[in-house]
């Protein structure tokens, strides 16, 4: 009997012709591919959003910094103090100025890093050319910024330095680009740095300490903990200051894109409600004729509850299918749409990245159609519970 259930729902289900049933039932599992697919397809590229915010600007940038002005033998003391912190994976001494630049008719202001040659670690990946080291009168400068102004590697570039700090002393002089940043983030917007010795020793008290820890999301709790440590000589900021506001953009644009994916999603499992009871009152004469020859009301239940199963499962894995193949080539498909508009559809001065990130996550593949599965079978009990509770004499009417 078990084995007849399936097949009759299976044919149902799978009728060839075109009847109103085999068409409700490739709708339905339509609709669920479409939703599911879409729903998958959006959290993988939030998801990917979130991972280059963690990994690649959070590790172009300090995630605590702390200032102050002080002695060598002060900055020496908090050093010792940071030192023995085992959350802290990299630390540099550093100095920033404001500094306007000028070439070819443009000016930008920036604000100039002065660091040690161990500064330029994280940002080796993305230099062009690569460089080691730093020497006086050396810049490396983001790519958009150089473009800006008109620059590329082996130009010079004029400076005008706010050099003395409160005493507002200013300083003209002339930089050489060795290497521009090119990381594909807004960073490239804004990025300088040259090497010590640009300024005179009497401003360097003026300095910072710049921490990355293993976890970025941890630096507020660092920076508090540093705040109530260090002596009132120095203050302390993380990257929320920054950018935290990107990160819970972010995180806003993945919950709100959810939310209206899912919508779409319930909308989908209303769909398959909606179809079954069309079937259930396509399908009642035959109903009738089995109630007739032997078949318990359970049986009839248990039919379209199958029924409802199977377009749970065939929504579940072709949407997953598709969901894949979708986030797999969304990085080409923007490649595309950019070589047939002529222009950049991610834009770093508006966007945080100039690409489209995807991420996939074996989590999302297997919570997503898991629950639209669940959904479905839940939602097909109703109509299942309408066809057990037809009266028979009408449906034995309607076939003659």
């Amino acid at each position: 009997m078990r084995r007849l259930h399936w097949d009759i729902a299976l044919r149902q289900a799978n009728d060839p012709g075109r009847g109103l049933s085999a068409f409700l039932s490739r709708l339905s599992i339509f609709g669920m591919v479409i939703a599911i697919s879409l729903l998958l397809a959006a959290l993988s590229v939030m998801n990917g959003f979130e991972r280059e915010m963690r990994v690649r600007i959070l590790n172009l940038v300090p995630h605590v910094t702390i200032r102050g002005f002080a002695s060598a033998e002060d900055w020496a003391t908090v050093q010792s103090d940071v030192d023995p912190m085992v959350s802290v994976i990299r630390r540099n001494r550093f100095e920033d100025i404001d500094a306007l630049l000028v070439a070819q008719g443009n000016a930008q202001v920036t604000r100039l890093t002065i660091a040690e040659n161990a500064a330029l670690e994280p940002y080796k990946d993305h230099l062009r050319p690569e460089v080691d080291s730093l020497a006086t009168g050396e810049l490396v400068i983001g790519s958009h910024l150089a473009a800006t102004l008109g620059l590329t590697v082996g130009d010079s570039v004029s400076t005008l330095l706010s050099a003395g700090g409160y005493q507002n002393r200013l300083r003209s002089g002339t930089l050489k680009i060795v290497s521009l940043l090119a990381s594909d983030t807004e960073i490239d917007h804004v990025f300088s740095m040259t090497g010590r010795g640009l300024i005179e020793d009497g401003s360097s008290k003026s300095s910072a300490l710049a921490l990355n820890i293993a976890d970025p999301l941890e630096a507020p709790q660092l920076a508090r903990y540093l705040r109530q440590m260090l002596p009132s000589a120095f203050w302390v900021t993380d990257w929320t200051a920054t950018q935290g506001n990107l990160y819970q953009a972010i995180q806003l644009s993945r919950q709100i894109v959810a939310l209206m994916l899912a919508s779409l999603l319930i909308i989908a499992i209303f769909n398959v409600v909606t179809s079954l009871v069309l079937v259930v009152s396509d399908r009642r004469a035959p109903s009738s004729i089995l109630r007739a020859i032997g078949f318990s009301s359970i049986d009839i239940a248990q039919i379209f509850i199958i029924q409802g199963t199977m377009i749970g499962v065939g929504g579940a894995v072709l949407g997953a299918g598709l969901g894949l193949v979708l986030s797999l080539v969304m990085p080409s498909l923007v490649q595309i749409i950019e070589l047939v508009t002529g222009s950049p559809l991610l834009d770093t001065a508006v966007y945080p990245l100039a690409y489209v990130p995807v991420h996939i996550r074996l989590e999302d593949f297997l919570l997503v159609p898991g629950v639209a599965l669940v959904l479905s079978i839940v939602s097909c009990t109703l109509p299942a519970f309408v066809a057990a509770n037809l009266p028979i004499t009408e449906g034995l009417r309607e076939s003659r």
